[in-house]
């Protein structure tokens, strides 16, 4: 019995080391200018709007895994590759919301940067049917960046308002799913022996109070 119980504890430390540096350690490098510039249209413009939307995962597809979609509206000022001739263009970016478990953070956590309105930017699109996704996960730069020492982090954009206050980087169910599996096939089954064997020392101790008692 003992033996059983020191392996699960055992198990259970390493598991939540595991999930602790999965969600911490889960990143995509960001992408040089000339990675960039593979994208499907390229547009500089001034970002008009942002609005954010709870949604649900585009990358990690699981029920249970959710983002907060962040749209802007830019008005273009020029097109440098590909065809767009409309004035105004809506571009998507995310942020992860939450995950239902531990393994679904080791993907993207989102777009960085994302400015504010009023911001002149290049940004770097990929075509989704008729939708447009700026590219995964520094598709946003100044407008005049032409290095790659220019695009990543330079922090020249700042952060748009509508942002500040999104939470991000939880379980939507309190715990990763891994953790509700040891909750279930570890920490239940370890309290009911314990309670098993706590009542039956007290029946026990019980017994021989009564027995020590009738004798007397």
């Amino acid at each position: 019995m003992r033996d059983v119980v020191s392996w699960r504890i055992a198990t259970l430390l390493v598991l939540v080391s595991w999930v602790g540096g999965g969600v911490v350690g889960a990143a995509v490098a960001p992408k040089g200018i000339d990675q960039l510039r593979e994208a499907d249209l390229i547009v500089v413009g001034v970002i008009d709007k942002v609005v954010v939307e709870p949604e649900r995962s585009r990358i990690e597809r699981g029920f249970g895994n959710y983002d907060w979609g962040i749209y802007l509206t830019l008005n273009v000022k020029t097109v440098e590759k590909g065809e767009f001739s409309q004035p105004q263009i809506e571009a998507r970016c995310f942020r992860v919301k939450s995950r239902r478990s531990a393994t679904e953070y080791l993907s993207v956590f989102g777009h960085d940067p994302i400015p504010g309105v009023g911001t002149r930017v290049r940004v770097y699109l990929s075509r989704s049917g008729t939708n447009w996704n700026v590219v995964l996960p520094n598709g946003i730069t100044p407008h005049d960046a032409d290095t790659n020492e220019t695009v990543w982090p330079d922090g020249s954009l700042g952060q748009a308002g509508e942002l500040a206050g999104l939470s991000g980087l939880m379980y939507t169910y309190l715990l990763p799913l891994e953790l509700w599996g040891l909750v279930f096939f570890v920490f239940l089954p370890v309290a009911f022996c314990v309670f098993r064997v706590v009542r039956y020392w007290r029946c026990r101790q019980g017994s021989d109070k009564e027995e020590s008692e009738s004798l007397g």
